[in-house]
């Protein structure tokens, strides 16, 4: 009996859903055309009739020269639309990264991309760190196993100044033995957290 009154539920249950749907079919079907076609107002930048477009052109810009310079330096330059906002982005990356590295001198890049910034014959920590924040600007690093990178971000009349600073860091820089003391204590923490972030699944990105 049980089964029996089961089964008679499953089938008014069944009949009910597709009286249900068949409804609902009929309501869409009976809608008038016009409440079918769309707003005008989402007509003005899109059709309703799929189209394909062809965005080959604005992949393709801004466009990427690559000069070479006498001494060897290659030089890349990209003007984007934005650069009308007059930001400009400069950087140097050397191809010295950690892969490059020996058991021997394994941290080597890492160490000199922090002494980098503490100062050089013409500026000293606290001057360069002025020079920066005066201008709104933003200058730093970062090391890979690829490569070695010191960028700086700052508006476009002041290119020549990064230029400078950035050229004067990477080959005036001066490394006193209490800076690389005090740096040596920092990486020791940024290993010592990388360790134990790994230890939990996570990783971080040690960073200026």
């Amino acid at each position: 009996m049980a089964l029996l009154l089961s089964s008679i539920k499953r089938k008014v249950s069944a009949l009910s859903f597709s009286t249900t749907v068949r409804c609902l079919s009929l309501y869409v079907s009976s809608k008038p055309l016009e409440e079918s076609i769309p707003d005008a107002r989402f007509l003005k930048h899109s059709t309703p009739e799929p189209r394909l477009v062809d965005h080959t052109p604005f992949l393709l810009f801004p466009q990427v020269r690559l000069s070479t310079l006498p001494n060897g330096i290659r030089v890349v330059t990209q003007s984007a639309p934005a650069s009308s906002l007059h930001m400009a982005s400069i950087g140097v990356w050397i191809d010295a990264g950690s892969r490059f590295e020996t058991p021997g001198t394994n941290g080597t890049a890492h160490f000199l991309e922090h002494m980098i910034f503490k100062g050089t014959r013409r500026r000293t920590s606290q001057s360069l760190e002025e020079e920066i924040e005066n201008l709104g600007a933003r200058l730093n690093a970062y090391t890979s196993r690829e490569q070695t990178t010191f960028f700086a971000d700052v508006q476009s009349k002041d290119i020549a100044v990064a230029v400078d600073v950035l050229a004067d860091i990477l080959q005036n820089s001066r490394f006193p033995e209490h800076a690389i003391k005090r740096e040596r204590g920092v990486i020791l923490r940024e290993m010592e957290e990388e360790l134990r972030f790994m230890s939990e699944g996570k990783s971080v990105k040690c960073s200026e």
